[in-house]
């Protein structure tokens, strides 16, 4: 139970900071809400555009092998991580008043991971025309090929002179599975062409600077009038301090200013991230659909996914 000074002054600094433990504690709601959608995720409605992007896909880039769902795939499941890690934040800022510890760097690595997450989604899914989605979808698969190649090296470098020998019926199934993988690799580079994803710093940019032209309904204001662009890209600068260890953001952190860091954090981070799901959810609905039944996705967020499935996507 919370002691009764602790609580008297958690009051008196959130007075003193214009509530900015309110401002931590109510995003903090809003992220907990987004749990059971990433555990239960909607997938596309027949005749919906996502659905008609992975059939355009598949059509377009056969030898990749990435199954009937490539597009949706790789729109869903960075989402399902950031909501993972939204809650993980969440029940941090939650442990607050029982531990007495902000947990600030980890809360910020936290949310510093669900934007750069969320943002790819947007980046992938935002653009009106289908060829240019299926061909981000592309360079996605691409570079996780080529992420899961230099993996593949190491495991073949560790089997060789590792502590810890292997099977050599392990070793003989690994041998295969990496040679399948680089003649794979050599197949679809040589039928297709495709580009490279564009860097985290600036997928958050383009995707931050997308919602601020397309504020959504679900909007109380807060973007309405501060845009999500400037927050986003400066909180993704002093979180990455937190990430790599460099202690340059504590020249400004001083003064109760890290209350404000770690409210501004959450922010960029939901309203990134609960952006992204109303655009999965838009391109997931079918031409006048509604929202189903078994919905997971917080009822406040329905207007933005209905405005966007009519006004965003033309099939």
């Amino acid at each position: 139970m919370e002691h009764p000074i602790h609580k008297l002054l958690e009051t008196l600094l959130n007075l003193a900071s214009g509530g900015v433990l309110d401002r931590i504690d109510n995003r903090a709601k809003r992220a907990r809400e987004l749990r059971q959608w990433g555990l239960h995720p909607h997938h596309p409605e027949s005749g919906s555009p996502l659905a008609a992007d992975d059939t355009a896909f598949k059509a377009a880039y056969p030898l990749v092998l990435a199954g009937d769902s490539a597009v949706t795939e790789e729109s869903l499941f960075p989402m399902m991580n950031a909501t993972e890690n939204l809650y993980a934040a969440a029940s941090l800022v939650e442990e607050r008043s029982k531990t007495r510890d902000l947990y600030a760097s980890s809360i910020m690595q936290l949310c510093r991971s669900a934007m750069e997450t969320s943002a790819r989604t947007i980046w992938l899914l935002s653009d009106p025309d289908r060829d240019v989605r299926c061909d981000r979808c592309m360079s996605i698969e691409m570079e996780q090929l080529e992420q899961q190649s230099y993996f593949l090296k190491l495991e073949a470098e560790f089997e060789k002179r590792g502590r810890n020998p292997r099977p050599q019926n392990m070793i003989d199934d690994n041998v295969a599975h990496r040679a399948n993988h680089a003649a794979l690799l050599k197949r679809i580079k040589a039928a297709y062409s495709y580009n490279k994803p564009p860097s985290f710093t600036k997928t958050i940019t383009q995707a931050a600077k997308w919602v601020d032209e397309h504020v959504p309904p679900h909007d109380t204001g807060e973007l309405a009038q501060h845009g999500l662009e400037q927050g986003a890209r400066s909180f993704y600068s002093y979180g990455s301090s937190f990430v790599h260890g460099y202690s340059w953001m504590s020249d400004y952190a001083r003064g109760g200013v890290l209350f404000g860091m770690i409210a501004d954090g959450l922010a960029a981070a939901l309203n990134m991230t609960e952006c992204a799901v109303c655009l999965y959810e838009a391109a997931c609905r079918a031409p006048g659909g509604q929202r189903a039944a078994d919905s997971h996705v917080p009822e406040r967020l329905e207007p933005t996914i209905g405005n966007w499935s009519r006004e965003l996507f033309t099939t």
